[in-house]
């Protein structure tokens, strides 16, 4: 008698690994990323008159200026991890633990952005290690999807190597400002980070141009 198809199936098919929902797992990466974008804007008030009253108008209104300019450092620093987020997600077709592991240790410090730029004038190392501490899950994950989900194959050698080089530079420039943070001002320090597009737009046009 022969066994129906689905029996067979069941027993030729391999044991595979445990599977998180991908959806759930995209999905919470999202609203934390949203929740500490928001979280962002809480510090965020005009000087009021006893301050003003206290240390003057010119410190009052200096000290919202950096406040604010924190705020869009931050805003658009976080955005980026977002970007390379989706980037690195939309190639994972099988979600295991060490994704998922990797995913909550860069939320770990995703979360401390809004803390971490209330310090970013007095305490600037503080701010450069959490941004570091992003960088570096960003791209332990991406380097496991591309190696999990065989993009050198699915994309080509370059687009593989392109998307693991662009996760590598943000990770080489905010690791630069942290000793760079002990000798200069927060607000000068921070000037490095626009080196993340500059180079990541040349890596991008070497890599594609040598073909991996």
């Amino acid at each position: 008698m022969r066994e129906p198809a689905g029996v067979e199936q069941a027993v030729e098919e391999p044991v595979r690994e445990d599977r998180f929902p991908h959806e759930r797992v995209v999905n919470f990466c999202d609203a934390v990323f949203a929740i500490v974008i928001t979280l962002l804007a809480i510090e965020l008030r005009l000087p009021g008159s006893e301050l003003i009253e206290r240390v003057g108008a010119d410190q009052a209104w200096g000290e919202t200026f950096s406040v604010l300019l924190a705020y869009v450092i931050s805003f658009f620093v976080t955005g980026l991890f977002w970007v390379g987020h989706m980037l690195t997600w939309k190639h994972v077709r099988r979600v295991n633990a060490r994704l998922v592991w990797l995913a909550l240790l860069q939320l770990f410090f995703v979360v401390l952005m809004p803390f971490a730029t209330r310090q970013v004038s007095e305490h600037f190392v503080v701010y450069a290690l959490v941004l570091t501490g992003i960088s570096l899950f960003s791209w332990l994950l991406r380097r496991t999807v591309v190696a999990q989900e065989d993009l050198r194959a699915r994309l080509g050698a370059a687009q593989a190597r392109l998307l693991l080089v662009r996760g590598l530079i943000p990770l080489l420039v905010f690791s630069c400002a942290i000793p760079l943070g002990l000798f200069v001002p927060g607000k000068w320090a921070a000037l490095v980070f626009a080196l993340i597009f500059p180079l990541s737009m040349l890596a991008r046009r070497r890599i594609l141009a040598r073909g991996g």
